[in-house]
C-alpha cells in the first residue's frame, strides 16, 4: 500500500485525480495439504556469492528476512547483541512460493497499467515470526506457512510446510503456542493452529473463520479475487493482552469500498480459553477519515493500541469528481480497548511524512518508530498519547518497509528494498541497523547488503518474476 502510492502523492500535489487515474498512478509507484518437500538448502547468496565478514565480537542472536520469490527463501543473519551489527550466514528454502498483491503482477480489472516494480508485495506486517525456538513465515503464492527449528544464531532447519487455510497468507501471530494466520485473498480468513516447540510443527484448530471482504474494484464488486487488492486488504493479525485476537482491515468490504466510503476496521475475535478456536467478531469502524487505511499495530506498556494509518486524515472529495488526501501524510493513532471487543480512540498525530505503513514499539524507551515512504518517524507514548519527537528520525533509507527492535531495545533493524525504477534507486536491498536512545532518536550503525540479491539477479533467477523482499524478525537476547 505505502510505497505503491508514492507516485500518486507526487502526481496529486496541487491537483485532483479521478479514481481510475489515481489507481494507475498509485499502483505504479509504490491452503493446501502439506507438501512432501522437507529439505533445507543452505547456500551463499551474497553479492559476492559468499557470507559477509564477521561483525564485532559479542554474544550472538539472529535476524531473518525473506526473498518472497517464486522459490521463497529465508535469509539468516547472525546478530552481535552488544554492537547490533549483522553478518550474513545462509539462505534456506521455505519449500513454498512467494507472491505479490494485485497491481504489482497485473491489475484485477481492465484498468491499464504499465509494467511496475514490486515495491510492497503483501501490504502487511508480521509475515515472518519468531516463536520460542521456532521460525514461521508465510508463502503467499502457494497458500502455505513454513516452519523452521532455530538451531543457533547462524542456522535454521526446515521443519515443515502447512496449508494456511485460505488464500494469500500475509501475517502471523503467536502466543503461548497458539498460532493464527491471516489470509488476505478472496473474502479473507483466519486459521488457528497449535505450535510444537519440540519439532516446530503446526496442527490446525477447527475450520477457518471467513471474513467478508467482498470483491475487488468497483467494476468487480461482487466477486472476491486473489491476489487481493492491496490498498483495501487485511493487513496484520496479532493478540491483544487479554487474549483476544485483532485484525486490521484497510477498507471493510473490499476494494470496491476504497477510497470512498473507505471505512477501515479493527476486527476483534474472541478466542476460546480451552480450545483456542476463534469466533467472528466485533468490529470497530474507523470513521471520520475515509480511506485512512489502518495498517500495522502494536501495544504499548499500558496495553493501548498503537495503530498506523497510511493517510492519517483520510480523503476528501468524490471519486467521480476527483479527490485528494486531506493531508497527504500518515498518522499514528492511540486506542483504548474495553476488554469486550470495542476500541475507543484517544488521539491521532500526523507523522508529517508520506505513506506511513509499518511501526515498532520499544517498551524500554516508550518510543514508537514508523516507516514512511523514505524515512522513519519517532514518537514518544509515555504520556498516554502520541507525541511526535522527530518526523525524520532517519532519512538514509530507500523505501523502508518492515522494522523490528532487538529484544533489549538497544537496536532497530529496518528492511530497505531500494526498488529500481524510483529515481535514485538501484535495486539493491539492505537491512539498515540503528542504535536507539532514551529520547527516541536514532544513530545508524550499519547498512548490510550481503545475502540480498539485486532486483536484476532475482529476476534472472526466476524467469523475469520479481515479487519483492519483505518481512523481518529477530531471535535471541
Amino acid at each position: 500500500v505505502c510505497l505503491l502510492l508514492t507516485t500518486f502523492l507526487i502526481i496529486t500535489s496541487n491537483m485532483k485525480l479521478s479514481f481510475p487515474t489515481f489507481l494507475a498512478a498509485a499502483l505504479v509507484s509504490c491452503a493446501h495439504a502439506v507438501k512432501p518437500r522437507v529439505r533445507m538448502t543452505p547456500k551463499s547468496a551474497g553479492k559476492a556469492g559468499k557470507a559477509s565478514a564477521p561483525a564485532a565480537s559479542g554474544v550472538s542472536g539472529a535476524l531473518y528476512t525473506m526473498t518472497n520469490q517464486p522459490e521463497n527463501e529465508i535469509l539468516v543473519y547472525s546478530r552481535d547483541v552488544s554492537h547490533g551489527q549483522l553478518t550474513f550466514s545462509q539462505s534456506v528454502s521455505t519449500n513454498g512460493s512467494g507472491s505479490t498483491i494485485a497491481g504489482n503482477s497485473g491489475p484485477p480489472t481492465n484498468i491499464a497499467l504499465p509494467p511496475i516494480p514490486a515495491i510492497d508485495p503483501l501490504t502487511s506486517q508480521s509475515a515472518i515470526l519468531v516463536a520460542g525456538n521456532c521460525l514461521l513465515n508465510v508463502n503467499a503464492g502457494s497458500d502455505e506457512v513454513s516452519t523452521f527449528k532455530i538451531i543457533d544464531s547462524t542456522e535454521i532447519q526446515f521443519a515443515g510446510v502447512f496449508g494456511s487455510g485460505g488464500l494469500f497468507p500475509v501475517s502471523i501471530a503467536e502466543r503461548d503456542g497458539l498460532v493464527y494466520v491471516l489470509n488476505a485473498g478472496g473474502n479473507g480468513s483466519i486459521q488457528g493452529y497449535t505450535l510444537s516447540q519440540f519439532n516446530c510443527g503446526l496442527r490446525s484448530i477447527g475450520d477457518p473463520v471467513v471474513m467478508d471482504q467482498g470483491g475487488g474494484l468497483s467494476s468487480d464488486a461482487s466477486t472476491p479475487f486473489n491476489p487481493p487488492f492491496g490498498v483495501a486488504s487485511p493487513a496484520q493479525i496479532g493478540f491483544i493482552d487479554d487474549g483476544h485476537l485483532l485484525v486490521t482491515v484497510k477498507a471493510l468490504g473490499g476494494g470496491q469500498n476504497y477510497p470512498l466510503p473507505g471505512v477501515g476496521g479493527l476486527v476483534v475475535f474472541d478466542i476460546h480459553p480451552t480450545t483456542g478456536m476463534a469466533t467472528y467478531p466485533t468490529i470497530t469502524e474507523i470513521t471520520g477519515r475515509p480511506g485512512s487505511a489502518p495498517f500495522s499495530f502494536d501495544f504499548d506498556h499500558e496495553g493501548r493500541l498503537l495503530l498506523v494509518e497510511v493517510f492519517g486524515e483520510g480523503f476528501q472529495g468524490d471519486p467521480s469528481m476527483g479527490f485528494t488526501p486531506a493531508a497527504g501524510s500518515g498518522g499514528l493513532s492511540v486506542w483504548e480497548f474495553d476488554g469486550k471487543g470495542t476500541f475507543t480512540e484517544v488521539s491521532m498525530t500526523s507523522t508529517t511524512q508520506f505513506l506511513t505503513c509499518w511501526l515498532e514499539y520499544i517498551p524500554q524507551n516508550h518510543c514508537v518508530y514508523t516507516s514512511n515512504s523514505g524515512s522513519l518517524s519517532a514518537f514518544n507514548v509515555d504520556g498516554g498519547a502520541d507525541e511526535l519527537v522527530d518526523s525524520t528520525a532517519a532519512t538514509d533509507l530507500s523505501g523502508p518497509l518492515d522494522l523490528v527492535a532487538s529484544p533489549d531495545g538497544n537496536f532497530l533493524y529496518v528492511l530497505s528494498p531500494d526498488v529500481f525504477g524510483i529515481p535514485g534507486h538501484t535495486g539493491q536491498p539492505q537491512v539498515v541497523v540503528y542504535e536507539t536512545s532514551g529520547d527516541c532518536h536514532l544513530t545508524q550503525v550499519q547498512a548490510i547488503e550481503d545475502g540480498l540479491e539485486t532486483e536484476e539477479a532475482r529476476r534472472a533467477a526466476a524467469d523475469g518474476v520479481l515479487n519483492g523482499v519483505l518481512g523481518i524478525a529477530v531471535w535471541g537476547p
